[in-house]
């Protein structure tokens, strides 16, 4: 019986690079919606968000890098269920 190692190294890799990804895709699109400072009852900038909570604008290019972020993130999701059940093939 052999064992291919090498494959099983890639997938194993391919899988983390994967994971990775997404979870950083979903963390910048988190990111992306939470631009926008936080201002105090004087209408002075705060330093720390949790002083306050936020009241500034989130730009509008946020909130579409935000959504971009968000749907490749579900793309990749359904991607691999698609992948991991055979009945969809």
């Amino acid at each position: 019986m052999h064992i291919d190692f090498t494959a099983i190294a890639t997938v194993a890799g391919v899988g983390f690079v994967a994971a990775v990804s997404v979870v950083l895709l979903y963390t910048l699109g988190l990111r992306l919606l939470g631009t926008g400072q936080p201002t105090d009852a004087g209408g002075e900038r705060t330093q720390y968000a949790e002083e306050t909570p936020r009241s500034g604008t989130t730009p509008r290019a946020a909130y579409l890098g935000a959504g971009v972020c968000f749907a490749v993130c579900a793309a990749a999701v359904l991607y691999g269920i698609w992948l991991t059940i055979p009945q969809f093939h």
